[in-house]
């Protein structure tokens, strides 16, 4: 790793990064850089002959929001395209391991003059020469200076701006039984509880629908796919609400688990992008003022793995997370439009909570809502979708049982979960929350989350398989 105590400028190639002003430049020439990609280049130059894992990557430039290997891919793209490393001379791919910017790096000029005058001259490395020097034409310099966004670039900005909290005309149609009054576990049963302060459930029936959004969905991001018919085969229930406060509490009391620390939240939502504050936060303190009936908040998926495997003990039966599919489907509710509401936004704030115009977020939008407080609303305070479930859209993201796949194909269309090998490092959230945007809380949006870590505006809502 480079020695620096506190340089200026680091020197490679035929490049200056210069550290105080936070740009490359080329001779005299700036190199325009997105930020992300600017930070990975530094860390990389930092590390210059050394083997940079993506894992090092996430925790240097994304340590506070969650990101895709694609994110990192881009970054990589984008700095071969600026750098006119097309034969990747100077950042390698080490396969499935990570990245090794391979030249000599310098805090001074002459220090890389006379390292680029000792480097061993390949064919590779005369015609990057050439390119560098003025021996190939002259056209302003190689390179994109605005790579158009990925899906994974989306979600990036999203997430440094408003989340991670914080990514609609058309909608999607569902084929198939709408669960109806009269059909639960009894002839007439919708809805039940087992135990007084076990999530109450909503029953859903079997069916069909159509998930993921259509193209001329305002606001789509490509890991929501095109619309696609996925099958819930069982009847299935769901919570009629998010999980409370009161019953995380009644859970950490009776297995003395400590659930919901090294939290963070936003430390000053009214800007975008906003800054995300230490560990600071947690269950008992996510930074607004709640009750009982709260949605409990600063959980990770392992956290709410181990709130499900409780509930299963305590009730002797198979709670669990919901799968993504049938998150979709009890979200839609039979509905075809961005949200069960319908397609307007401006009629959101009445099933909704989000960062309406009455919010304190920089990126507020669509209608005022009569919730002034901030942070989550007790579980309830709005109107359900159609099949009687609250909070659907909005409120917190909700964990699903699924490990993420940027890839919505690979998403099983038998309504069950899609797994990886081993333990997921990177989960599933549905639903938005109090700090997303309108275009946030759509049925069909989805983002990725480290499975281990905790944000203010992060919980879950449980569900059970009703037939054998």
């Amino acid at each position: 790793m480079l020695d620096v105590a506190a340089p200026r400028a680091l020197y490679f190639d035929k490049f200056s990064l210069d550290l105080a002003r936070g740009c490359l430049r080329a001779g005299d020439q700036n190199i325009e850089l997105r930020p992300k990609t600017f930070e990975v280049l530094k860390y990389l130059a930092t590390n210059a002959g050394r083997l940079v894992t993506k894992q090092d990557l996430y925790e240097a430039v994304w340590p506070n929001v969650i990101v895709s290997d694609d994110s990192i891919a881009q970054c990589i793209r984008e700095l071969r395209g600026k750098l006119a490393d097309d034969n990747h001379t100077l950042i390698k791919t080490v396969s499935r391991r990570g990245y090794l910017l391979d030249t000599p790096v310098t805090t001074s000029a002459l220090e890389q003059t006379s390292a680029l005058e000792q480097r061993p001259v390949t064919a590779a490395a005369m015609a990057h020469e050439g390119r560098q020097s003025g021996l190939a034409p002259q056209v302003g310099y190689p390179g994109s200076i605005h790579a158009p966004r990925t899906w994974a670039a989306v979600l990036t900005i999203f997430f440094s701006a408003v989340w991670g909290a914080t990514f609609l005309l058309g909608g999607t149609s569902l084929t198939g039984p709408r669960p109806g009054l009269g059909h639960g576990l009894g002839e007439q049963q919708t809805d039940f509880q087992d135990c007084e302060t076990c999530p109450e459930m909503v029953v859903l029936q079997a069916g069909e629908f159509m998930m993921g959004s259509p193209a001329s969905e305002v606001g789509r991001v490509d890991v929501e796919g095109l619309p696609r018919r996925v099958v819930i085969p069982k009847r299935i229930a769901i919570g009629r609400f998010e999980v409370t406060v009161e019953q995380m509490s009644i859970f950490m009391t009776e297995t003395g688990m400590n659930i919901g620390g090294s939290c963070r939240r936003l430390v000053n939502p009214e800007r975008s992008p906003p800054t995300w504050s230490g560990p600071e936060a947690s269950l008992e303190h996510p930074g607004f003022e709640i009750t009982a009936s709260h949605p409990a908040v600063c959980i990770s998926w392992h956290e709410a793995q181990s709130y499900v495997a409780w509930l299963q003990r305590r009730t002797g039966k198979p709670y669990r997370l919901p799968t993504e599919a049938e998150w979709e489907y009890a979200a839609r509710a039979g509905t075809a439009t961005r949200y069960s509401s319908g397609n307007d936004e401006n009629t959101l704030c009445g099933y909704a909570r989000f960062a309406d115009l009455n919010s304190q977020f920089g990126w507020h939008d669509a209608c005022h809502s009569e919730l002034v407080a901030y942070g989550a609303a007790p579980v309830g305070s709005l109107k359900p979708n159609p099949w009687g479930v609250f909070d659907m859209h909005g409120n917190v993201w909700e964990w699903v049982e699924d490990c993420w796949t940027p890839n919505p194909l690979e998403i099983p269309v038998d309504g069950s979960a899609f797994s990886r090998p081993g333990n997921c490092e990177i989960g599933v959230m549905r639903g938005g929350s109090f700090s997303s945007s309108s275009l946030m809380v759509r049925s069909a949006i989805r983002s990725p989350m480290r499975t281990a870590q905790h944000f203010f505006n992060t919980g879950l809502r449980v569900a059970l398989t009703l037939d054998d």
